[in-house]
């Protein structure tokens, strides 16, 4: 079954590709696809599919 979920990560100095899949790595096993929706001062909104 594929879902759909908005989190939020911890934004860092010069982030990229890698460290966004790594940290969604943290909460879901197998990620479809993920696209930032929102970049505020201490975050990164993110909406992601992934296999449930």
């Amino acid at each position: 079954m594929i879902k759909s979920d908005i989190v939020k990560i911890k934004k860092v100095d010069n982030f990229d590709n890698l460290y966004i899949e790594t940290e969604l790595e943290k909460c879901f096993k197998s990620i479809i696809r993920w696209a930032i929706t929102e970049v505020d001062f201490q975050n990164l909104t993110v909406s992601v599919s992934y296999e449930a």
